[in-house]
């Protein structure tokens, strides 16, 4: 038949109108309708259909299991369906737009809205269906004609089924479902054929969990006797209404790791599934970013398993070259216009679109090309005299039924084995070598007609056919080689301007010139606007395509370098290079900020000026920091997926196992990775520093410990269990742990005398404050040599170490040790210096909200008192250091509010549960008893209830006390947060501590604070005496953009941190690189733990219990481009000399050195916490 070009969606593509019989196309529709897909390369097909002749949803075994089942049977009449008057009343009556997960529904939404429309006929009629939730209980489907451009459309019907979760195949729908009027059974016991237009409602019940409908799918037929006419969609894929989420990451997961454990697997079939998927993906993009983006990965992970040779290629069904041609061409169209967006789902088909062959050509040009050149050159084909080569008749067969991007490389190693001596050794090396193919991977390509060996040779030497060949190359290039730079520049130049299609020839004609990558990233970004926002699929596939070309040969070039040799100046210019190449389309916002931050940083280079070096060490951090969360996140997203389908497929276990870390090497951002670390270690070699940091000085202050080595992390020996699993580490010697990594949380058990880690950690953090209190060291190391050298050196003896960490340098030393300066150095030694003894709690308090003026011992703890303490001392520390000094208003519930909770009839069985799980918790014997008995106990307190009269004493005393953003707050917004803090007594971290210091459960009592969430520029911590150096007497400060929580929780990356002898003699040791702020968005409050084991004398207890905000917070990533935190010298100083002026006045107020939590509101000092510090 002939083919002619037809509009769809993605452009112009081209089209073979196809008729034939029912036998002629059942084998055919076979393969196609099995995955619920159309014929790719007809957009029409008229048949002779007998009464109930055509199978194609199914393969026979599968139509006779549904058959003798179904609600469908052989001769149905029309009389015995069920006729539904709610579709009727659907179909006339105004629906309400409703909103998916609104406070209107009575339960969470199931059914997704979503429109959109398709043509059939060449583009002659649109299409459009709509599902539209109507209520809780209800969804309406509908399909209708939106446009018939002056055709026939008075006859049409929809041919459909629906599918059912975690299968394609075409299924009856259930009894609860009322068919259509005029709906008739088509006569294969499986499809329903009903008039247009179409609508039918299908309740929420049967959505969504597994064995129910996942989707309707639909062809659209024009019924016409014995020659009636089916119009397939003319992108090659039924309508598919979706019902449920079916894009999201761990539905697809299942989707494809069933499809792989099935077998018979090639990417035929897989790009048939891409197709329907992508736009699935799309449609979800807008309502539910998170969704999208989990379905983008796993459809990521699925084609890069395969196109990687991890999964199966050549198994299943033959189909037709020109077939996968066009599925290809399409799947490449609708994956780069999904990649045009902006966001990660965006960037996830970018990194697909890296992974897929081009398309289209000459649909036939294939498998008529070889024959073809076969029949010119006198080469026998099946029964045609000539040539006996056993290769190129196999390789022959395979073409007929299956091409993909191996054939390129084939092609390439039979071109080498003609241009030599005729060795077919030949052949296998340049395959090896060039195309990572092996002879065993050929072997398995046995597929096209009577083809049981794969393809094994050996070839004829025939140098004759040596151009006809080469020919043939540039054909199967035109379907697979798109990202091959010079190939992709020639699909590319309709795309461009001439001069830009000019410049893009003159770098490939000098491509290994040292200007090429700065020059690449110049035309990438003038390409830009021939993908971004492209409305035209082919446009935005072949110049993707080009920019993704590019961008491997700059990463190519970068990687050829000798990084080593540079000099400093020239590895700064090229990491602005390679993130400059990133930020144009491969990085998300955070590297985006560090390409900002760095070409800034790179401008005002001065090796020789102390301050820039202390600027760039930061801007390197947060370069750092936002490419590790970059390279995580997608680690993180594909991870899952390669383990569940890569099992499925049978993969090789170390690649499953290793995909994650493969994706990221392959990224384009990982040429960033060695360019930052020789570039850290540039800027510390000039500033004269080690990559040494010390947060807690150790038992005697002074940066030293001793103790055996041992290479475990910190979170492994954490709970009740601890100090015994100490013990055995060094047969009771005290420990210096090497932890790699850190998270902040962690305590430090009894027995460790030192924590060495490469996780940088706040000075304010769990960890670091329970390091302090304890006498064990902790250091961090910033840089990977220095950490490796120290783990190879400590590890090497089983031996006493003395391990000291020079404060002021940021050098380690290690050296022999003793068992006596071992046994001093452990951080039970600072521990049981004195006891730990609970303030005393007044219980007959019957108020459930207390004002600031009422907050005493016994009543609330130390947080609350602390805070009325400061109230009252705020406008005397502003007259003594001339700084506006507030405190936020606040009010309290008192100890004793729980334990009143609980005792409400209403909270009976809260109660008993909680009793229960607290019996448990005695009980236990090791950790997954403790842990399962501290989740049961926490569960039941977030079952609570709240007390009559308790909403309204909260919100008169909040009005009292001036905090009307929670006087006029919905209990709703507060009562989750203070449930919360109630249940965090029970956390790990808060039991462990309990145990060790013998607290009993029931002495442990917890006030909530409920305090005003200052909406901070700046969040800072004041030491008001030096805590890593106690003989120093000058204040330590560190100071965050943004709110304090990203200080105190340990955040990624380092704060501004400076000294203060005196306001006016400030030094800046530190400059912020924090990857991310906190920001309030609307007025909130903050429900703090305020326990009786908190703030005591000899125990600070901070980060033991948690505390809750009830809203108006968001995160983003910090923009130091312009952040005066970062760049400007005098504020810094001023800042820090104000913050030293408040601490110091405040430890002479009080009558001891305070730790201090605060935060700067423009000119304003808010004081929201003080401490005794631990010394």
């Amino acid at each position: 038949a002939p083919s002619f070009r037809v509009r769809h969606p993605l452009g112009y593509v081209p089209v073979c109108a196809r008729v034939g019989t029912v036998q002629q196309c059942r084998s055919y529709l076979s393969v196609m309708f099995a995955l619920s897909q159309s014929s790719f390369s007809a957009s029409r097909s008229k048949a002779s259909f007998g009464k109930g002749n055509v199978r194609h949803h199914h393969q026979h075994q599968h139509q006779q299991q549904h058959a003798s089942s179904s609600r469908y049977t052989a001769g149905a009449h029309s009389s015995g369906f069920r006729h539904s008057p709610v579709v009727q009343a659907a179909t006339t009556t105004a629906q309400p737009s409703v909103q998916l997960n609104t406070a209107q529904n009575s339960q969470p939404r199931k059914i997704r809205a979503i429109e959109f429309a398709k043509t059939v006929k060449g583009g002659a009629i649109n299409v459009r269906v709509n599902v539209k939730p109507v209520n809780a209980d209800n969804a309406l489907i509908t399909i209708e004609v939106a446009d018939a451009n002056g055709e026939d459309t008075s006859n049409l019907a929809a041919h459909w089924a629906i599918t059912k979760e975690g299968s394609d195949d075409w299924q009856v729908p259930p009894e609860n479902i009322t068919l259509p009027d005029g709906s008739v059974p088509f006569g294969d016991g499986i499809a329903t054929r009903t008039p247009l237009p179409f609508s039918i409602v299908v309740p929420t019940n049967a959505v969504g969990d597994e064995d129910e409908i996942a989707s309707l799918v639909a062809i659209v037929v024009k019924p016409g006797g014995g020659d009636e006419e089916w119009m397939h969609a003319d992108d090659g894929v039924p309508f598919v209404a979706p019902l449920g989420a079916h894009m999201q990451g761990s539905t697809l997961i299942k989707k494809f790791a069933r499809m792989e454990r099935d077998g018979d697997m090639n990417n035929f079939k897989r790009y048939c599934t891409a197709n329907e998927t992508v736009g699935e993906i799309i449609a979800a993009a807008d309502e539910d970013a998170g969704m999208a983006k989990g379905g983008a990965a796993a459809l990521f992970t699925w084609i890069r398993m395969a196109e990687t040779r991890a999964l199966p290629l050549y198994e299943g069904h033959n189909y037709q070259t020109k077939d996968m041609v066009h599925v290809s061409e399409v799947l490449a169209c609708k994956v780069a216009l999904a990649a045009t967006r902006s966001d990660e789902t965006g960037r996830l088909f970018r990194l697909l679109m890296g992974n897929l062959p081009r398309g289209g050509g000459g649909g036939d040009d294939i498998r008529m090309g070889i024959l073809n050149v076969m029949r010119d050159n006198g080469i026998k084909e099946g029964h045609r005299p000539g040539i006996e080569c056993k290769f190129i008749q196999q390789w022959h067969q395979k073409l007929h039924s299956s091409t993909t991007p191996d054939d390129v490389a084939i092609c390439e190693a039979y071109l080498h084995f003609l241009r030599g001596s005729g060795d077919w050794n030949d052949f296998w090396w340049h395959l090896n070598e060039y195309g990572n193919l092996t002879q065993e991977d050929l072997s398995k390509m046995k597929v096209g007609w009577k083809n049981q060996d794969g393809i094994t040779g050996p070839a004829v030497h025939l140098p004759h056919v040596h151009d006809a060949f080469v020919w043939f190359r540039g054909v199967l290039r035109q379907t697979h080689s798109g990202i091959q730079l010079d190939r992709a520049n020639e699909f590319a130049h309709w795309v461009m301007d001439e001069g830009l299609q000019h410049e893009i020839n003159d770098l490939l004609a000098n491509r290994n010139e040292w200007w090429v990558p700065g020059k690449i990233v110049e035309l990438r970004s003038r390409l830009q606007h021939s993908w971004r926002g492209q409305e035209d699929g082919y446009a935005a596939r072949d110049a993707l395509h080009l920019d993704i070309a590019l961008e491997r040969h700059f990463r190519g070039m970068i990687e050829a370098m000798d990084v080593d040799a540079m000099s400093a100046d020239d590895v700064a210019d090229t990491l602005r290079l390679a993130l400059e190449s990133g930020a144009l389309a491969s990085s998300g916002e955070a590297m985006c900020l560090a390409s900002g931050l760095w070409s800034r940083i790179n401008a005002e280079k001065n090796w020789g000026d102390a301050r820039w070096l202390s600027v760039a060490a930061s801007g390197l951090d947060f370069v750092a920091l936002a490419l590790e969360e970059e390279m995580d996140s997608l680690a993180r997203l594909v991870s899952p997926a390669s383990v569940e389908i890569g099992r499925a497929g049978k993969a090789d276990e170390s690649y499953i196992v290793n995909f994650g870390e493969e994706c990221v090497r392959g990224h384009p951002l990982f040429v960033c990775s060695r360019l930052i670390q020789a570039l850290q270690r540039s800027v510390r070699q000039s500033a004269g520093i080690g990559p040494w940091t010390v947060v807690g000085a150790g038992v005697n202050g002074d940066g030293t410990a001793t103790g055996v080595p041992v290479n475990q992390l910190l979170d492994t020996l954490q709970g009740p269990a601890a100090t015994a699993a100490v013990q055995e580490l060094a047969d009771g010697s005290p420990v210096v742990l090497i932890s790699e990594t850190l998270d902040g949380l962690e305590d430090i058990p009894p027995g460790v005398a030192a924590v060495l880690s490469k996780s940088g950690v706040d000075l304010l953090s769990h960890v670091a404050l329970r390091a302090r209190q304890s006498g064990a060291l902790l250091a961090t190391c910033s840089d990977d040599q220095y950490w490796d050298a120290l783990v190879t050196s400590l590890t090497a003896t089983p031996s006493p170490v003395r391990v000291t960490v020079d404060i002021s340098t940021g050098t380690v030393d290690v050296s022999e040790g003793d068992a006596v300066a071992a046994a001093t150095s452990s951080s039970s030694a600072k521990a049981a210096a004195g006891a730990v003894s609970l303030s005393p709690v007044d219980t007959s308090i019957s108020s459930w909200a207390v004002a600031p003026a009422e907050y005493a011992p016994g009543v609330v703890g130390g947080k609350s008192s602390n805070l009325a303490t400061l109230a009252q001392l705020a406008s005397e520390i502003s007259s003594i250091t001339g700084v506006d000094v507030r405190v936020p208003q606040s009010i309290a519930m008192p100890f004793g509010s729980l334990e009143r909770t609980l005792a409400m009839p209403e909270n009976a069985d809260a109660s008993s549960a909680l009793d229960e799980a607290l019996t448990a918790l005695d009980a236990a014997t090791d950790n997954d008893g403790t842990l399962s008995a501290l989740a049961n106990a926490q569960s039941a307190v977030l079952q609570l209830q709240m007390p009559d009269g308790l909403a309204a004493e909260v919100a008169a005393s909040a009005q009292t006390a001036g905090l009307t953003s929670l006087a006029s707050a919905s209990s709703d917004d507060w009562w989750p947060a203070v449930r919360q803090v109630w249940a965090s007594k029970w956390n790990l971290r808060a039991h462990s501590s309990r145990v060790a210091l013998g607290v009993a459960e029931a002495d442990l009592q917890m006030a909530v604070l409920l305090m005003e969430v200052v909406p901070s520029d700046y969040a800072f911590v004041l030491h008001s005496r030096n805590p890593v150096n106690t003989d120093d007497e000058s204040v330590l400060g560190e100071v965050v953009v943004g709110l304090g929580e990203t200080l105190v929780g340990n955040h990624p990356g380092s704060a501004m941190r400076f000294t203060a002898a005196a306001p006016e003699q400030v030094i800046v040791a530190a400059l912020p690189s924090k990857l991310e702020a906190m920001k309030m968005t609307e007025s909130s409050v903050i429900c703090r733990s305020d326990s009786n084991g908190e703030d005591l004398e000899n125990f600070a207890g901070a980060g033991l219990y948690d505390s809750f905000m009830t809203n108006g917070v968001s995160t983003h990533t910090v923009n130091y481009a312009n952040e005066p935190l970062l760049w400007d010298a005098s504020f810094c100083t001023s800042l820090g000399g104000k913050l030293a002026g408040v601490a110091k006045t405040l430890e002479i107020l009080l009558g001891a050195p305070q730790d201090i939590e605060g935060a700067v509101v423009g000119d304003v000092v808010y004081l929201l916490q003080a401490r005794p510090q631990q010394l």
